[in-house]
């Protein structure tokens, strides 16, 4: 991905862009957006007091790949904010010292990235992210190679080269039959309050952060990790989100809005799509904040 212009938003170089949710101003309608051809980001605080969503885009040209992130926040801005704000510099110094064409060895990488990160979070400290917490997806796109990362349930789908939606991410919920019995077999338990809460608190069974639940595993931060081979999966595009989008437009929906977005604006509205689809959320009565990341991939 070629760079692009930030206008004094983020970090730039001639080789490196990386835009977070906290370089970015509150603009138009108490949006925070940014806006690129070849990807965007809308974020919007919606009916709640607080912003606990967090994002992060980074395009590496020099080494040849890019990690998009939503950081859904819960139990205060800490761990989300914490994210942002260190996850993908760590995690891209960690890739460039391994060998990434092999695919395992990227995979560990990522993997023991992050459970370090959580581990070296927690001793910053302790009593913020013992009950604080956020979850984790991103996509990182490196040789044709798409490398979905997943904790928690945020997600990513993906729209194919015949515009059909395509789910990328599994949302780890207490509700979830595997998750339910691993949580149950570490000793925890699960009750039901509303929604189905990993010991009547958490509605995630995976989570950076809520430390105070990571006795046994009880809440593990162990990350899912997709790999999808460009030359045999075509997509056009990927948009990620924090539930606050996709609790209330589906990810077919979303796909579908996309696709109409597009068709009746042509590649030229790609860059506002992200803001179209964190606005289509609030049009729905959207009761969380909501934070939408578009990366383009064949259009």
């Amino acid at each position: 991905m070629a760079a692009t212009t930030i206008n004094s938003q983020g970090q730039q170089s001639s080789d490196l862009v990386k835009v977070g949710f906290s370089d970015l101003k509150q603009g138009e309608s108490s949006f925070w957006n940014y806006e690129s051809k070849l990807f965007s980001s809308s974020a919007h605080q919606g009916s709640r007091e607080y912003m606990e969503d967090r994002t992060l885009c980074l395009c590496d040209q020099a080494n040849k790949f890019s990690i998009f992130s939503v950081f859904d926040g819960h139990g205060g801005d800490f761990v989300s904010d914490f994210l942002e704000k260190n996850f993908t510099d760590r995690l891209r110094h960690r890739l460039l010292n391994t060998d990434m064409t092999k695919s395992d060895a990227l995979k560990d990488a990522v993997t023991s990235e992050i459970h370090q990160f959580d581990k070296d979070m927690e001793k910053v400290n302790p009593d913020q992210t013992k009950e604080a917490g956020s979850t984790l997806t991103s996509v990182l796109v490196y040789n044709n190679k798409l490398y979905v990362i997943q904790i928690g349930d945020s997600k990513a789908v993906a729209c194919d080269s015949v515009g059909n939606h395509v789910v990328l991410t599994k949302e780890h919920k207490p509700s979830n039959p595997q998750e339910k019995n691993r949580i149950i077999k570490a000793g925890g338990h699960i009750e039901n309050i509303g929604v189905d809460r990993v010991e009547g608190v958490l509605a995630v069974s995976r989570a950076v952060g809520d430390c105070q639940f990571k006795g046994n595993d009880v809440v593990s931060v162990h990350p899912d990790i997709v790999e999808i081979d460009l030359t045999k999966d075509s997509y056009n595009y990927i948009i990620i989100g924090s539930d606050g989008l996709f609790d209330v437009v589906p990810a077919k929906e979303a796909i579908e809005f996309a696709n109409a977005y597009i068709k009746e604006r042509g590649i030229d509205g790609l860059p506002k799509l992200a803001n179209a689809l964190c606005q289509e959320a609030l049009n729905r009565k959207s009761q969380d904040n909501v934070s939408v990341i578009v990366v383009k991939l064949m259009l």
